[in-house]
């Protein structure tokens, strides 16, 4: 992606998987939450739709959650996830706090975040938008801006996001580029010069 223009779509280091083979790859669904103490039942009750939302999609999706900026509650749990996943979500990248992990892992339900919390977001944070540009701390700059449909992929090592308009391009290069570090790896077991491997590729 850098080479394509995009040199900052990693996220901040410290979102990690809950056990370390997990991996997130696919559409996002994006979710913005607020600092919330005066939840009503309206309000809860126009939640439940983005669930409905999700359906209408027929792809498996990644559920998104900005966190406003909150460092205290879990933001994303156990019936969350049953629910998402009843909905055709895969996975979860959570930019604050998750709790239930016992449950997800037994689920082996992919889910990244900054951190774990047993303390409630009831009466504390809420969301009330969703299917909108979220802004997620960045590794290279302050943020990273994830729209509804660029493709999140993380593993072990961090996210990245893919924007929507290049995930094919994206795909091909690094499928090639995976083609041609196989060989090189399979060149250098074999005794072959690593100079000339890399004069091959064009680094030297």
């Amino acid at each position: 992606m850098e080479e394509m223009g995009y040199p900052n779509q990693a996220l901040a280091n410290d979102i990690k998987p809950i056990r370390d083979d997990m991996i997130l790859a696919g559409p996002a669904f994006t979710i913005k939450g607020i600092g919330d103490y005066n939840d009503d039942t309206d309000m809860r009750a126009n939640r439940i739709n983005l669930f409905s939302n999700m359906k209408q999609f027929g792809v498996p999706l990644i559920y998104v959650r900005e966190s406003g900026g909150d460092k205290i509650v879990a933001h994303y749990g156990e019936m969350t996830a049953a629910l998402g996943r009843a909905c055709g979500v895969v996975g979860a990248l959570i930019d604050g706090g998750t709790r239930d992990t016992g449950f997800l892992l037994k689920q082996d339900f992919p889910v990244f975040s900054e951190y774990r919390s047993p303390v409630e977001a009831f009466g504390r944070w809420s969301y009330y938008q969703w299917q909108i540009p979220v802004a997620l701390r960045g590794a290279l700059t302050k943020v990273v801006m994830v729209r509804p449909g660029d493709f999140v992929f993380g593993d072990l090592d961090g996210v990245v996001i893919i924007p929507r308009e290049i995930v094919v391009d994206v795909l091909q290069r690094t499928e090639t580029l995976v083609n041609d570090e196989n060989t090189d790896r399979s060149d250098y077991e074999s005794g072959i010069d690593p100079t000339e491997v890399y004069r091959r590729r064009g680094r030297l």
